[in-house]
């Protein structure tokens, strides 16, 4: 049951959670993941004897260009059930093509790298271990290894920032590639969330063509990046407003409730309850006729985005993966709905899925 009324909650004050990662390591800020993760391929720069990178083959093309375009060799690495490196292959692959690089990615803040990470400094400590942590943004202290060489985040994609991403390196790096804001691209995405912002007290049909189109110009933008550029001013300062510890709490919560409502009646990622305890990025749900229900649920007010097309090469490399990019709908837990619109989100999603 929903309640309305009694005594306001606290105000929630900012805890400087994301000035904490100077603890971890030389932080550099930047407008998105792509560029982050393309500033790193310029400073590592491969010659043409050591140019290839490991890259998981279940990930989004927005992380594979900006090694393409810097001049890195892309070899997909296979993942086992549960999105964790699959290291037997893993092992053959750093054999055979003497990699400069590996990127990991901990999916949903669930499958650890950990051992992955370990075995890749243990046996070729040269190699530079590269993780984007985009899906943990907020449990970065419980999933952190020394043995990374570089954590990148897509802050933007967790919070409602109007850019935004970081890297978190033992050492500086050369910035010296990096231009400064871009001020009209931040001007234009504050705006289009604010609207977005004041759709959910209008429902004005007209104010949401708006910014969804002013949204998607804004993503091809980004996708179409003819550099790199530095975090906003207007995002550095929506940072600092933010408590990192209460958005955690958050979707900590969301997620162990969405998954109690769920299982038994949604297939699942196998491992899911390794998701428990962090603050993960969404629940993906495995579903047949994705498209379909995408749809469907699009309809009864649930938009679950699709992580991630993949490419032919991809498939071929990890029959997991290519499931992944068939089947897999990323269901919403995040700090901005409550223990009702959790239970309101699970019984949509049962009745669509029947």
């Amino acid at each position: 049951m929903r309640e309305f009324g009694s005594e306001h909650p606290a105000v929630i004050l900012p805890d400087g959670y994301f000035d904490s990662f100077e603890e971890l390591g030389h932080c550099t800020w930047l407008r998105s993941g792509r560029e982050a993760l393309h500033l790193i391929a310029l400073y590592e720069k491969p010659s043409a004897e050591d140019g290839v990178i490991l890259m998981p083959a279940y990930c989004c093309h927005s992380m594979i260009h900006p090694f393409e375009k810097a001049g890195w060799k892309i070899v997909f690495y296979p993942l086992n059930e549960d999105l964790t490196v699959d290291i037997e292959s893993l092992s053959n692959l750093l054999l055979k093509f003497l990699p400069k690089a590996v990127l990991t990615m901990n999916y949903y803040g669930a499958a650890s790298t950990y051992d992955a990470v370990n075995y890749i400094k243990k046996e070729y400590p040269a190699c530079i271990c590269i993780e984007d942590f985009s899906h943990c943004t907020f449990s970065i202290r419980s999933i952190f290894n020394s043995k990374v060489d570089y954590y990148v985040s897509s802050i933007r994609k967790s919070v409602g920032v109007s850019d935004g991403s970081v890297i978190i390196s033992r050492n500086p790096l050369d910035e010296s590639s990096v231009s400064d804001e871009e001020t009209e691209f931040t001007k234009t995405r504050r705006d289009v969330q604010k609207l977005k912002g004041r759709y959910a007290y209008t429902h004005e049909a007209g104010t949401k063509n708006i910014f969804l189109s002013q949204l998607r110009m804004q993503e091809v933008a980004l996708d179409n990046f003819d550099g790199v550029y530095t975090m906003s001013i207007t995002a550095q300062q929506q940072l600092k407003m933010l408590n990192g510890h209460e958005i955690a709490l958050a979707r900590q919560k969301n997620m162990e409730h969405l998954l109690s409502l769920l299982k038994g009646k949604v297939r699942m990622v196998p491992g899911i309850e390794k998701y428990l305890g962090g603050a993960p990025f969404s629940l993906p749900i495995l579903v047949e006729n994705r498209d379909e229900i995408q749809k469907k649920l699009a309809a009864s007010g649930v938009y679950a985005p699709v992580l991630w097309p993949i490419s032919d090469e991809a498939r071929k490399a990890c029959t997991i993966s290519a499931l992944m990019a068939d089947k897999m709908l990323s269901i919403p837990i995040d700090q901005r709905y409550s223990w009702d619109d959790i239970e309101d989100i699970a019984k949509i999603i049962i009745t669509v899925v029947k």
